[in-house]
C-alpha cells in the first residue's frame, strides 16, 4: 500500500489528538496540583466568606442596616446608605507599629469575593483568569477554550484571542450573577464601592490574605499546567512540519504517548476518517445510509400526479 502523504489537515488532526491526550494525562503532576487546588478552592471559598461576613456584621450590625433600610423606604435616596457588597475593605491597627511603619505596610486591602474580582487586594479592575480556572471543565463542555489566555499570553489582542475570550466571557457572565450572589453582605457607606475601611484584627487580616492567595494559586496552577502542555505542543507541531508522510506523524504521536505512559494510540484510519477535532467524518455504514436516504428523496408534485395517473391507467387496462 502506498504511503499517505502528510498535509496541513493531517497535521492539525494529529496535533489536536495529542493535545487532547496531554490535557487528560492523569499522571501529570501539574494537572494533579491544579485539580487538587481546585477542589480546595471550591470547598474553602464559602468558609473564607463566612469569616469575612462575621467581620462585616461586627462593624455593621444587622439591626442597624435594617433601620437604615427602613428610613430609605420612608425618605428615598437621601437615606440610601446600605447596599449588598461583595468586596470588603478591611484594615487593622498594630499598636506596636509607628506611624511611618503603618503607612509603609499593607494593613489595608480590598478582599473581593466576585468571580471576576481582583487577585491583588486592589479596589479597581477585574480579571478573567480565576473564572477560567474555576470553571475550566464547564467551559470545555461548552466547546470553549479556558486556556486561551495562557496559549496566547505572548501574543494577546489578536483576532484569534479576541474570538475565544469573547465566547468565554459570554458563558462566564451567565454564571457570574449566581456565583456572586452567594457572597454578598450589607455594608453601610455612601462612597464608591463602599470603600470605608472595616476594622479587623491582624489575625483576621492574615486569614483574608490567605483567601487572596488561594485564588491566585488556582490561577498559578492552571497556568503552570497549561504552559507545560503549550511547550510540548510547540515541539510536536515543529516536528510535524518536517514530516512528509502520515505514518511518520502517527509514529511521533505514539512514541510520545509511550514515553509518558499515556494509554492512547493513534492509527492512520483515525486521522483520515476524522475532522480536525477528532470526530469521525464517515464510515462505510454512514456512506451506505446517505446513499439509501438519497434514493428515498421526496418526489415533486408533478411527479406524484404523473405516477398516480400512470397507476390509474394500468388498473383500467
Amino acid at each position: 500500500m502506498a504511503r499517505v502523504k502528510m498535509n496541513n489537515e493531517y497535521r492539525t488532526k494529529i496535533s489536536n489528538q495529542v493535545r487532547n491526550a496531554l490535557d487528560n494525562d492523569k499522571l501529570n503532576s501539574k494537572r494533579e496540583a491544579y485539580q487538587t487546588h481546585l477542589e480546595y478552592t471550591r470547598e474553602n471559598y464559602p468558609i473564607f466568606f463566612s469569616e469575612a461576613k462575621a467581620i462585616v456584621k461586627r462593624a455593621y450590625p444587622k439591626e442597624h442596616c435594617d433601620t437604615l433600610k427602613y428610613f430609605k423606604n420612608l425618605y428615598g435616596s437621601p437615606c440610601d446608605v446600605v447596599a449588598d457588597d461583595k468586596c470588603y475593605y478591611f484594615a487593622y491597627t498594630d499598636n506596636d507599629m509607628s506611624e511611618e511603619e503603618y503607612y509603609n505596610n499593607e494593613v489595608k486591602k480590598h478582599f473581593d469575593f466576585r468571580l471576576r474580582g481582583n487577585l491583588n487586594g486592589s479596589e479597581y479592575g477585574t480579571q478573567d483568569d480565576f473564572a477560567y480556572a474555576y470553571y475550566r471543565d464547564e467551559l470545555k463542555n461548552e466547546e470553549l477554550n479556558p486556556d486561551i489566555n495562557i496559549e496566547q499570553e505572548d501574543n494577546q489582542n489578536n483576532p484569534h484571542w479576541t474570538k475565544h475570550t469573547d465566547a468565554n466571557n459570554k458563558f462566564v457572565q451567565s454564571l457570574e450573577e449566581n456565583f456572586n450572589d452567594q457572597f454578598t453582605c450589607d455594608v453601610i457607606g455612601t462612597s464608591y464601592c463602599r470603600s470605608r475601611a472595616i476594622a479587623c484584627t491582624k489575625e483576621e487580616f492574615q486569614r483574608m490574605n490567605e483567601f487572596i492567595l488561594m485564588k491566585a494559586d488556582l490561577v498559578k496552577y492552571h497556568q503552570e499546567w497549561q504552559r507545560g502542555i503549550r511547550e510540548d505542543m510547540k515541539d510536536i507541531k515543529a516536528s510535524l512540519k518536517l514530516m512528509r508522510y502520515l505514518d511518520e506523524g502517527i509514529d511521533l504521536a505514539n512514541q510520545t504517548f509511550e514515553a509518558i505512559d499515556i494509554d492512547v494510540r493513534l492509527e492512520e484510519s483515525q486521522i483520515i476518517r476524522c475532522n480536525s477535532t477528532g470526530l469521525v467524518l464517515y464510515s462505510p455504514e454512514n456512506v451506505a445510509n446517505r446513499i439509501k436516504e438519497r434514493r428515498k428523496a421526496k418526489m415533486t408534485r408533478e411527479e406524484k400526479i404523473a405516477l398516480f395517473k400512470g397507476q390509474q391507467s394500468s388498473v383500467m387496462n
